[in-house]
């Protein structure tokens, strides 16, 4: 563990985690603070042939939230990258993090083939592995032992709520209903993609010639 007030030169492999992290949430951040313009009512948003401004509103703030924890994480490891140095306090916050986001992962994991590759591709289960396995070191155990718990939270809540409660049953299923239902017969084309699901083919319904 480093000091509070002590430098660590960052290494070729830290030094790498640090740029892909700053290209990718600060990327993402900025786009995300900026999008006022560009972000366009979805499908679910629209009441009595309208987008419904409580929902509209209700979206964009978690939506902002979700852009300014990514442009914080983005600029720590922007100025990581480029110093060529970090404190404890800047690996610390980027541990916690990707301790935040990771939860939601876990808690939000979808159904079968579609639940393992979404999580797969999510860089930040990359990143935060790579930073447990190589970095865990450079911290305080008690934050280590924090950015766990908020992991193992998140797996609780898969096991204890969103397999029983928020997507029941939980099978593949019962979410490319529920996405139909929201978003339209053309929005679930992707998750079936993703999923290997390759929906019966529609009967013409015209009688078989004799």
């Amino acid at each position: 563990m480093i000091g509070a007030t002590e430098f660590y030169p960052t290494t070729s492999g830290l030094n790498a985690i640090l740029w892909v992290e700053a290209v990718i949430y600060l990327g993402i951040g900025t786009y995300e603070l900026f999008d006022d313009f560009l972000a366009k009512p979805r499908a679910w948003m629209n009441i009595d042939n309208r987008p419904n401004s409580y929902l509209m509103l209700h979206h964009k703030v978690g939506h902002k939230m979700h852009a300014g924890l990514c442009f914080v994480l983005g600029m720590v490891a922007l100025n990581g990258a480029l110093e060529g140095m970090v404190t404890r306090f800047e690996l610390e916050l980027i541990f916690i993090s990707f301790a935040v986001i990771l939860p939601v992962l876990w808690s939000t994991l979808l159904p079968g083939r579609l639940g393992v590759t979404v999580l797969l591709l999510k860089p930040e289960f990359w990143l935060q592995g790579l930073m447990l396995i190589f970095y865990s070191d450079l911290i305080r155990p008690q934050i280590l032992a924090l950015c766990l718990a908020f992991n193992i939270w998140g797996v609780v809540v898969y096991f204890l709520h969103t397999r029983r409660t928020l997507i029941s049953p939980y099978e593949y299923a019962t979410l490319r209903n529920d996405v139909i239902a929201a978003e339209g017969p053309a929005a679930v084309t992707k998750f079936d993609k993703i999923a290997g699901f390759k929906p019966a083919p529609e009967r013409s319904g015209r009688p078989i010639s004799q």
